[in-house]
């Protein structure tokens, strides 16, 4: 545990710019300055360790599909399939679903679902899957794919970094969203083995409004994701501690800056303007002195692995544990072909 709480740190800085109160202000900067400084580096005792989970996609059944209507109808053994699904909470929960054909092109958002197996999709089924459509403006019997195709993630996820597909022993490949969009514009491929990773925004339907990621392929069976990530920095109260790799000196000097402002804000309220100067350069002074502290921080909180030199260029090297693809057909298959 750390030796130094908010309030210790709080009364120190305002013993030293000689104030005669404030102390509970002077905790307010220490925590917004411990905020500030956990903004500018990934600090390792931020970084968490998550995981969501791939539900399989819904597949059970056919559906109907009528080409440049909205509706699309399930049959009764697809319907007895939503019913006893306890992931997905038929039918509220399939709202922000996507719903496609298997052998479609294009993917849907389902924005309404009925208990009479009638689900509605943000746009009409569209021509574009017209090979579907051989027999008229009607195809019945069609089989298809419902998925959530974005994973919301833990909602303090500030900064990602490695995700696991763990049955694969493969950590994915994390791209741009724009860049997923041209290489697979139609995510056609539902596969066994999820390759890529793309960060998308922020799910502003959700408390907490948690980052969203979108895998691709989707996986043909359910799947238990992990990765890592740092975590939104806690705002420290009164009677917080501080964490033990954080130094208390950087976080007092960031706070004796505050308090500097304050005192000039109110000298020049008082139209004393050389004493506002005066507390103006001191803030200035500490400025420099914080940028020092702030580099130190980073420095103390680095691990063997960040000072470590490994001399690596895009080596492939072998995981630690058992490796199921043993050959380069198996790895083929791995890439979703």
């Amino acid at each position: 545990m750390a030796t130094e709480q908010i309030r210790d740190i709080a009364r120190q800085v305002v013993a030293n710019m000689g104030l005669e109160g404030g102390i509970e202000l002077a905790a307010q900067w220490c925590g917004q300055r411990y905020q500030e400084l956990c903004g500018s580096a990934k600090f390792r005792h931020l970084r968490q360790y998550g995981q969501f989970y791939l539900p399989a996609p819904l597949q059970t059944g056919t559906c109907t599909i009528t080409v440049d209507n909205p509706t699309v109808t399930f049959d009764s053994t697809a319907l007895a399939s939503f019913k006893t699904n306890a992931f997905f909470k038929f039918p509220t929960g399939f709202l922000d679903l996507w719903f496609r054909p298997q052998i479609g092109t294009s993917w849907y958002r389902i924005i309404d679902a009925t208990n009479a197996g009638v689900i509605t999709l943000e746009t009409p089924f569209a021509q574009d899957n017209g090979f579907l459509l051989s027999s008229g403006t009607v195809q019945s019997d069609v089989p298809f794919y419902i998925i959530p195709r974005y994973q919301n993630l833990a909602p303090n996820a500030r900064q990602l970094g490695v995700f696991l597909c763990d049955f694969l022993f493969r950590a994915l490949k994390p791209c741009s969203e724009d860049d997923l969009n041209r290489w697979v514009p139609n995510r056609f491929l539902v596969s066994t083995y999820p390759q890529y990773i793309a960060e998308l925004n922020s799910n502003l339907k959700i408390t907490g409004l948690p980052k969203q990621v979108e895998i691709y392929p989707y996986p043909q069976q359910s799947v238990t994701m992990h990765y890592t990530y740092w975590a939104t920095p806690p705002y420290l109260e009164w009677s917080d501690y501080l964490p033990p790799t954080i130094d208390p000196d950087v976080i007092r000097t960031g706070a004796m800056i505050d308090a500097c402002t304050n005192k000039a804000g109110k000298a020049v309220r008082m139209g004393r303007l050389q004493e506002a100067g005066y507390w103006r350069s001191e803030a200035a002074r500490l400025e420099l002195e914080w940028a020092k502290k702030k580099a130190r921080a980073h420095r103390t909180d680095r691990g063997e692995d960040d000072v470590k030199f490994i001399l690596m260029q895009n080596r492939w090297l072998a995981p630690l544990d058992f490796d199921p693809i043993q050959d380069a057909y198996q790895n083929f298959l791995a890439q979703g072909y």
